[in-house]
């Protein structure tokens, strides 16, 4: 009696067991399958992405002239999707920022506001970053020299200057306070402080005066920065 119970237990078991992923992957074909490959054209961002490297999303509008409708997508960029510039040249995900007018082919998935992209091009006219990997064959004060897969050699020049904004990925020895086994560095735009000009109204007295001195917390705040 007991060993039927055991069997009729294992065979109900296996039975469940054999529908739960059915189940579950049905339900998940419901939320992500596509409903066609489609170009959208004249999108513009309007969030940026949050990462600097795929996977990311991207918030983008629509705005339709005629009925003043504005439709909303979120953008799945992928590790094989392809970046493209104005000219077809090739582009990082960094390149692409709010504002800009984007199009995009790819699948719209069930939702009808998510796009699964395989190409997006910028439409914006600037400068597009290019991603190059090879051996450093020589360094100079000014940069270093790259030799790529091809065989072919290219010159960078250094971004580290004193005042640098970078981001540094590796294994922090607090004791030293040295970085080591370095993964990544990752280079931001300088911040450029300016103080503000000194007011050019005359004075009462016939003397020159002198302009205001910089405040110590401003000294700080500069400091802070390598300025």
């Amino acid at each position: 009696m007991n060993a039927y119970k055991n069997i009729r237990f294992l065979a109900i078991l296996g039975l469940f067991l054999f529908n739960a992923p059915l189940g579950v992957q049905a339900v998940e074909n419901m939320s992500t399958t596509p409903t066609g490959f489609h170009q959208f054209n004249n999108l513009e961002i309007f969030k940026s992405p949050s990462v600097d490297e795929p996977p990311a999303i991207v918030e983008a509008i629509q705005k339709n002239e005629n009925s003043n409708k504005i439709d909303n997508y979120l953008i799945q960029i992928e590790e094989r999707t392809t970046l493209l510039g104005v000219n077809q040249e090739p582009a990082l995900l960094s390149d692409f920022q709010a504002g800009d007018k984007i199009n995009v082919s790819g699948w719209l998935l069930t939702d009808s506001k998510t796009i699964r992209a395989a190409v997006v091009r910028n439409l914006s006219v600037k400068d597009y970053h290019q991603s190059f990997s090879g051996t450093i064959k020589e360094i100079t004060d000014d940069g270093f020299k790259l030799t790529l897969a091809n065989g072919n050699e290219v010159f960078v020049k250094t971004p580290l200057v004193e005042g640098s904004q970078i981001t540094v990925k590796g294994v922090f020895d607090k004791v030293n306070s040295a970085i080591s086994n370095v993964l990544s560095i990752l280079v931001r735009p300088n911040i450029v402080l300016q103080e503000k000009p000194a007011s050019t109204e005359s004075a009462p007295s016939s003397e020159a005066v002198a302009p205001a001195k910089p405040s110590k917390l401003f000294k700080n705040f500069l400091k802070v920065f390598g300025l």
